[in-house]
């Protein structure tokens, strides 16, 4: 299995200040296979989010080498990278991000919206995940009118809606209530899997990062496989 991420002694320092500045990790080495999963746990402010917005492309002050998909980030212009991120990448946040001026259909679609020739195949494709994620029926809703799990899978089918090849999720499940998470999470693994997606997942709950096929733990400013 070819890797789809190759990450090679990367340091970041995050500047606290003029004259304070924190080493958050250094000499990070690790690839991600293609069409994986895998689970980070570790303590807050170890840098488990910064490191996912390192991989995600919105976060560009490290040093080291990050090749996705065989390119090197550090090679190529702001228009490429930009491309890559929207759509090779998708992203899922604990706290769902979505705009509460647009329905569900509207947040869905956003991201594919760069691509206005294809409307009718932007909205066919966010039909077909809504009826996946069973919100079909919440189309036209804003999102203050859904629970919780409703919204998440909202964000979660906004993160498909380019059919990206690599997926971030942070504390996907952070905001939800122990059933629904564990609706969440289950259904969200075997989606990614039957679809030959790559998966990076942060979590503070053991039993959700055992669920993945690679397990890192970040502490001590670096990663250890678990």
């Amino acid at each position: 299995m070819s890797n789809l991420i190759e990450i090679k002694n990367l340091k970041k320092i995050y500047n606290v200040s003029d004259n304070n500045k924190l080493l958050l990790f250094e000499n990070l080495n690790f690839n991600i296979p293609r069409n994986s999963i895998t689970s980070i746990i570790g303590p807050s402010g170890c840098g488990k989010s910064t490191l996912l917005n390192i991989l995600g492309l919105l976060d560009f002050s490290f040093e080291g080498d990050y090749f996705f998909d065989g390119i090197s980030i550090k090679q190529i212009n702001d228009n490429q990278i930009n491309k890559i991120r929207n759509q090779k990448i998708g992203f899922v946040h604990q706290f769902f991000h979505l705009i509460p001026e647009l329905t569900v259909m509207e947040n869905v679609i956003l991201p594919a919206l760069v691509d206005k020739d294809n409307i009718t195949k932007i909205n066919n494709d966010a039909n077909d995940l809504l009826k996946t994620f069973e919100i079909y029926d919440k189309k036209n809703m804003k999102p203050n009118k859904l629970s919780g799990g409703e919204q998440q899978r909202v964000a979660i089918a906004r993160s498909l809606i380019n059919k990206p090849n690599f997926i971030l999720a942070d504390e996907m499940t952070g905001n939800l209530d122990e059933k629904t998470s564990d609706e969440i999470i289950n259904f969200f693994l075997k989606f990614v899997t039957n679809h030959n997606i790559s998966l990076m997942y942060v979590t503070h709950n053991q039993i959700y990062a055992d669920m993945a096929k690679t397990k890192y733990e970040l502490k001590n400013k670096n990663l250890f496989l678990k």
